[in-house]
């Protein structure tokens, strides 16, 4: 059924110890969505897995003057967006979403997402340079490693001009 069905569910689920200890995910998470696995609507592959041993991650950092957008991308299965958070997403609304407190949450929530998944390391592009150094503290927080980071700055392609003179009527 729909999630909203299972939520409703009122039989609580049991995990043996087993269970607990080489679960996969978070375990409150799993218990609120009825037995319904964490990452449920993430993409996987002919084996039934997320990501092999071996793929790379790479996390990209967008960010504006009123927002800031995370975007997880699998380097190993051709830059596929895993998942991805922003203000909004971690429930900040309007003038909040330009803090750096609303920063370090996104980014937190990002970090927490992978360690769950079972990602240690993962490489960091970011285009402006704002909000990048908060987002590095979070991720040291939480215990995510920054293998590379790289700056992509948008350069302008071309010869400069000078703007063409407006036209006057």
């Amino acid at each position: 059924g729909s999630i909203k069905q299972t939520i409703r569910r009122t039989t609580p689920i049991q995990l043996t110890k087993a269970q607990r200890k080489n679960f996969p995910g978070n375990i409150q998470k799993y218990k609120l969505m009825g037995g319904r696995p964490e990452f449920h609507n993430v993409d996987r592959n002919r084996h039934g897995r997320i990501f092999e041993p071996w793929h790379t991650f790479e996390i990209v950092i967008t960010s504006s003057k009123n927002n800031c957008w995370i975007t997880v991308k699998n380097k190993g299965w051709n830059y596929r967006t895993v998942f991805h958070s922003h203000g909004g997403n971690v429930g900040y609304r309007d003038a909040t979403k330009k803090t750096e407190a609303c920063t370090q949450r996104v980014a937190e929530n990002i970090a927490r997402k992978l360690k769950r998944l079972g990602v240690t390391c993962a490489e960091v592009t970011f285009r402006k340079m704002m909000k990048v150094e908060t987002c590095l503290q979070a991720f040291q927080s939480i215990g995510l490693q920054v293998t590379r980071l790289t700056h992509i700055p948008r350069l302008p392609h071309g010869k400069s001009h000078k703007p063409r003179k407006l036209r006057r009527v």
